[in-house]
């Protein structure tokens, strides 16, 4: 192997020179003039690779700021699910699943199938459909006629009965 030569620095030495603290002792000043003079001198000693690196970091910390901003106001816009009382949430279709980010997953308590249009409140089984066909507005003619559809089939041979209402 040839001698190495000593006449060309190397590049950690040309390296080493360049970041040698120029502003040695100016730092700590306060005065607005050795301020501007210590960014000025900084400024001018930064390799491309130093300025490359910045400007990347100026890019993320941008890209960043914009994505909390966006993450912000969606917290503040999201919509808020709420079901009427007596409805089944599981008959209600998840509002975020729509939109296609519901984070729960199974975990939901509203449906995540895309067939359920509405919601569907459940029925009381103590309150009756129809008001107006209740059996105390019913008359005899009703109540015989009824009598029959239930048991038309088994009074075949015996004589018609006779219901008695009581008059209010």
């Amino acid at each position: 192997m040839p001698p190495k030569k000593k006449d060309a620095p190397s590049k950690k030495t040309e390296q080493k020179q360049k970041a040698k603290d120029k502003t040695f002792g100016l730092k700590n000043k306060k005065g607005n003039k050795q301020q501007k003079f210590i960014q000025q001198v900084q400024k001018q000693v930064l390799t491309p690779h130093q300025k490359a690196s910045q400007e990347l970091a100026a890019q993320q910390k941008k890209k960043e700021d914009e994505a909390k901003k966006k993450a912000e106001l969606n917290n503040l816009f999201r919509p808020v699910q709420t079901v009427s009382k007596g409805a089944d949430p599981k008959s209600v279709l998840c509002a975020f699943f729509k939109q296609g980010n519901c984070g729960k997953g199974a975990k939901c308590k509203f449906s995540h199938d895309l067939t359920i249009d509405k919601k569907t409140e459940k029925r009381s089984l103590y309150a009756d459909d129809k008001a107006e066909d209740a059996m105390d507005a019913w008359d005899q003619e009703k109540l015989e006629d009824v009598v029959n559809k239930k048991h038309g089939s088994k009074n075949k041979g015996l004589p018609p009965t006779t219901i008695c209402i009581p008059s209010v």
